[in-house]
């Protein structure tokens, strides 16, 4: 029986469409052009209809530890010590995201006539895999609560690199954008790619969350911190590595999942919205009161992914490693407690019930 190739065909043709709509965006001084780029055209290609085929996760982890080991650089000691001052600043910050989380989930609640816990998941800033697997814990919809939590991704990923652009003065201020590419140095790359490799491993291993972003980052951070002789990838490696979580992003919009719910896809989209518009002004408050860069707190606030936020600082030029650690801190604090959220949200719907 031959070899069935039309499968890794159709995914090698959306990769070179999508790397090739990254360098349309490219050239009209778009943020994150190998990004954003590639999500819009696959997204469009799946809610239209004219690609079917699911983009295999398998190909996800390629990209998050390029980019992730590629975050870890900018961990060096003196970054290192700078987030551990500013502790207290970043829990005061995720509980404010929270808050915010709350408040559009009971908007959202009341106007789309979901029962709170589904609203709640569809709101909490998470990874769309652990809201899944939230959702089928507690017999929620999974199609919509994915739905929701790509939209919020998403936008983040759109809306907030443009916006930053365009207060900052489009296409960007010197130093903002792929830049200068560093001489090749290929025992430097190979260093950072081993030790990316054994992070993601030994985090898949021990079973830890997200581990092939966060055991990259870690490790690479480790090697960086240490003074070991890394360098960071050609710019074609990053490139590709977006075009492969931007293409696996927009394929999630399947037509009959966005299509399916109507005005119901409507309230979704404009509570996540909304959830990011509120997240940001409560972030440049909060860079107020604390005297930091506004650009610096919506980045370290905004209820993405901590792949897309990293690279999304790392493009536009602003403290990676601090605008990281406040994703992460993010994460360790809300994630853990997505359970407890939604349990807490079922006895509560129960009891306005009986």
């Amino acid at each position: 029986m031959g070899i069935d190739l039309r499968k890794p065909i159709k995914l090698m043709a959306l990769y070179v469409s999508a790397a090739a709509a990254g360098w349309l965006f490219l050239k009209i001084g778009m943020p994150l052009p190998f990004m954003i780029g590639p999500m819009l055209f696959s997204a469009l290609l799946y809610i239209s209809g004219l690609a079917k085929q699911p983009v295999t996760a398998k190909t996800r982890p390629f990209g998050q530890m390029v980019i992730a080991s590629t975050v870890g650089l900018a961990f060096t000691s003196d970054a290192l010590a700078i987030a551990m001052e500013m502790a207290p600043i970043m829990v005061g910050l995720t509980l404010l995201t929270g808050i915010n989380a709350v408040v559009v989930s009971a908007l959202l609640r009341r106007f789309s006539h979901l029962d709170y816990p589904t609203a709640l998941l569809c709101t909490m800033p998470t990874s769309p895999v652990e809201a899944v697997v939230v959702a089928e814990k507690f017999g929620l919809n999974r199609g919509l609560v994915v739905l929701s939590q790509t939209i919020r991704i998403a936008s983040v990923v759109v809306f907030i690199p443009v916006a930053l652009y365009i207060a900052d003065g489009w296409p960007g201020n010197s130093g903002r954008g792929p830049g200068v590419a560093n001489p090749f140095d290929l025992g430097g790359v190979m260093l950072l790619a081993i030790s990316a490799l054994a992070g993601g491993l030994l985090f898949k291993t021990l079973r830890l969350p997200n581990p092939y972003f966060f055991g990259a980052l870690l490790s690479a951070a480790v090697v960086s911190s240490s003074g070991l002789h890394v360098t960071s990838y050609p710019y074609i490696v990053l490139a590709g590595a977006q075009v492969v979580l931007g293409s696996w992003l927009g394929s999630v919009f399947t037509r009959d999942l966005f299509w399916r719910g109507g005005k119901l896809t409507l309230a979704l989209s404009l509570s996540m919205l909304g959830f990011v518009l509120f997240t940001c002004v409560s972030a440049i408050a909060f860079a107020y009161l604390i005297d930091q860069p506004w650009e610096t707190m919506v980045l370290s606030a905004a209820p993405g992914g901590v792949t897309e936020m990293a690279l999304t600082a790392q493009f536009l030029g602003y403290d990676v490693a601090l605008i990281t650690s406040f994703q992460i801190v993010r994460i360790c604090i809300l994630m853990p407690g997505i359970h407890w959220f939604i349990a807490a949200a079922r006895r509560f719907e129960t009891r306005r019930t009986t």
